[in-house]
């Protein structure tokens, strides 16, 4: 009886506690293929991005942040904490005629901020399945959805048309949970802006709330019209003179605007100082190829789709009023989002993920958690990146025609550009932060920040490179922390952190839930529904899988990698095995095809 007592008590005043803690609330901001070179915080005069600055000035830049290099395999990484080669969302992006999404064995981020007691909105896209209900976000733990569900729509009609072998589907991409909503007006970027300041004005402050903002900007439309700004952010860009580029910066002029417009709904709110606010990009942008935006990574190397560091690097930020303002440079992935928001929210992280806890090292200034992170698979082209430490390696067939600098001819001006500490200070961030929280911008400090985070004035970007490009005979080996726009090879020189990344890749090689080619389902014709892009199949409906066989390893073994892993694992019988293995048979080699390629 007595120990009953004593458990009640205790349980109590358990209760009592978790009630004191104020859990923050996350409003996790996502940009669709943002260049590196595109925010100007970064250093470039070219597109201002005075709001999405200011936050960086006064929160935390991880400046060695890492996502995936495409939008379903960067997004599902995020929502699992997982990489995407567990769940098969690598490479390609899942296709609107597809039948596929992120496993239904997954539980996502929501649905453990729900067990936290957070109320849970999407606005924005979700590419992350919806042929079938089950794969949409409001059956993935998600209380509300405003937003699409493919990879992209047109900005003022919000309709997706997905062409293949000469023909198209074509039909209305935006929902109200999983209501079609045919009777919405306006640019796409003011409309989910205008659904977050509406969640936030209506949300019921005794509980802790969790808003992600998924813009469509500034990815290329989904319709027949690729490049689609709002009328009023033209002027704010003529300075440029390349017209399409013109047009893609009134995009992230767009979408800076929503970032302020979202700060100050908060503090008009009166919740903005116990609110966590990210911001970062799914991938880099696409100079280049099918979704062209005219974006730009440089100096950074390549183009989105691809393991150079303009696909795979990416502008984070971090900002709460209690946490110090810094840049960070240890190593963050897009795994690392689970644990960390769930430690933020008081719960405990799931085991078996891949993603780091880091909240401590954020709020703490630690080093980072993490040293090393694959990077980036394509099973189906045949590539894979991998970080450890320092050093970064690319093995696999990747075309030169995307590996060098992209975007060169987007940097012309035809006017003198703004001046940049005017706008600045004139964002709505900027106000909010001074009349709301007091906070002081010390200009000094800030361009001693911009400074620091500008890769161009530290490195020099020349077409005269004799640039690494790797393939299935040889890869290519970086000090990417010395060398971030990837300029020189050490392949040759470092044999043994060579022979150990690489096997640390076919260990990753050999977990790929591979990733099939798309078969499109001519079911998901929206012109059966009315021609919305609705679920067309029933949850427990059996659909046959094309099966694949397990993907060849992009890097052909020489005698010598195996001669290290000897060395390294067996080094009590180094000079038996040694003879060994310089005289293998065939029947060794038969024996490990499926993780060798000779």
């Amino acid at each position: 009886m007595f120990f009953t007592f004593l458990f009640i008590i205790g349980t109590l005043i358990l209760n009592t506690l978790s009630e004191d803690i104020v859990k923050p609330n996350i409003v996790f901001i996502v940009a669709d293929d943002l260049g590196w070179d595109d925010v100007s915080i970064h250093g470039s005069d070219q597109i201002m991005t005075p709001n999405i600055d200011i936050m960086g000035y006064e929160g935390t830049i991880l400046h060695q942040y890492y996502t995936d290099s495409l939008g379903t395999a960067s997004r599902s990484a995020l929502f699992t904490g997982k990489y995407a080669i567990r769940l098969g969302t690598h490479g390609s992006s899942i296709a609107a005629t597809e039948d596929g999404g992120v496993p239904l064995s997954e539980r996502l981020l929501p649905s453990y901020l729900q067990d936290a007691g957070y109320t849970t909105h999407l606005l924005g896209k979700w590419q992350l399945g919806h042929s079938r209900k089950s794969y949409l976000p409001t059956s993935r733990g998600f209380d509300t959805f405003y937003g699409f569900v493919t990879g992209s729509v047109d900005y003022y009609t919000y309709s997706h048309v997905e062409s293949f072998n000469g023909s198209a589907f074509f039909g209305l991409d935006l929902f109200e949970n999983t209501h079609p909503v045919d009777n919405q007006t306006g640019h796409l970027t003011d409309i989910i802006t205008d659904q977050a300041i509406q969640i936030i004005r209506n949300h019921d402050i005794n509980k802790p709330l969790y808003l992600h903002v998924c813009h469509a900007a500034p990815h290329a439309g989904g319709g027949l019209v690729h490049l689609q700004t709002p009328e009023d952010t033209i002027n704010a860009n003529d300075h440029i003179a390349h017209s399409a580029r013109r047009l893609y910066a009134g995009m992230v002029t767009g979408l800076d605007r929503s970032i302020g417009n979202i700060i100050a709904a908060l503090a008009e709110r009166e919740i903005l100082d116990n609110t966590l606010i990210i911001f970062v990009s799914d991938n880099g942008a696409a100079p280049v190829g099918a979704t062209q935006n005219f974006g730009s990574n440089l100096p950074l190397r390549g183009t989105k789709g691809r393991p150079w560091e303009g696909a795979i690097r990416s502008i984070a930020i971090v900002w709460h009023a209690s946490i110090t303002p810094q840049i960070w440079n240890g190593l963050f992935h897009v795994t690392d989002w689970l644990p960390t928001l769930v430690a933020a929210a008081g719960g405990k992280a799931p085991t078996g993920i891949d993603g780091v806890n880091q909240w401590n090292a954020l709020t703490k200034d630690e080093d980072s958690s993490r040293k090393r992170l694959l990077l980036t698979v394509d099973d189906l082209n045949g590539w894979a990146a991998y970080r450890d430490g320092d050093f970064k390696i690319i093995i696999g067939d990747v075309d030169k025609e995307t590996s060098v600098y992209l975007g060169n001819e987007f940097k012309e001006l035809r006017l003198p550009v703004h001046l940049y500490e005017s706008t600045l200070l004139s964002s709505e961030a900027a106000h909010v932060f001074k009349e709301i929280l007091d906070l002081y911008l010390d200009l000094d400090e800030i361009f001693h920040k911009r400074d620091k985070l500008s890769l161009r004035s530290k490195h020099n970007i020349s077409q005269e490179f004799n640039f690494c490009v790797p393939t299935r005979e040889s890869g290519c080996l970086f000090n990417i922390t010395a060398d971030p726009l990837e300029t020189t090879n050490l392949w040759s020189s470092l044999p043994d952190v060579v022979r150990r990344m690489v096997l640390r890749l076919r260990y990753y090689w050999a977990q790929i839930n591979p990733r099939c080619l798309v078969k499109i389902d001519k079911k998901s014709d929206p012109s059966l529904r009315d021609f919305v892009w609705s679920p067309w199949l029933e949850d427990n409906e059996q659909v046959a899988k094309p099966i694949r066989d397990r993907p060849r390893f992009p890097l052909k073994v020489l005698v010598g990698e195996l001669q290290y892993l000897i060395d390294s694992k067996f080094n009590n019988f180094s000079e038996t095995m040694s003879a060994y293995v310089k005289s293998m048979a065939d029947s060794f080699l038969e024996n490990v095809s499926e993780l060798f390629s000779f």
